[in-house]
């Protein structure tokens, strides 16, 4: 099971880096990431988790 685990984790990260289509899909998703942890709302919650 580990094995197999390992391999389809192996072919996505070998299609995300080796297509331009994987790596377009990639920047998508860490443009969506970072507008997401810099929205207020968001900063807001972690400011008042880290305050405890």
């Amino acid at each position: 099971m580990k094995a197999t685990t390992a391999l389809v984790l192996g072919a996505a990260l070998g299609y995300f880096l080796g297509t331009e289509k994987g790596r377009e899909t990639l920047d998508q998703a860490k443009g969506w990431a970072t507008e997401t942890w810099n929205d207020p709302r968001v900063q807001e919650k972690v400011s008042e988790f880290a305050k405890g």
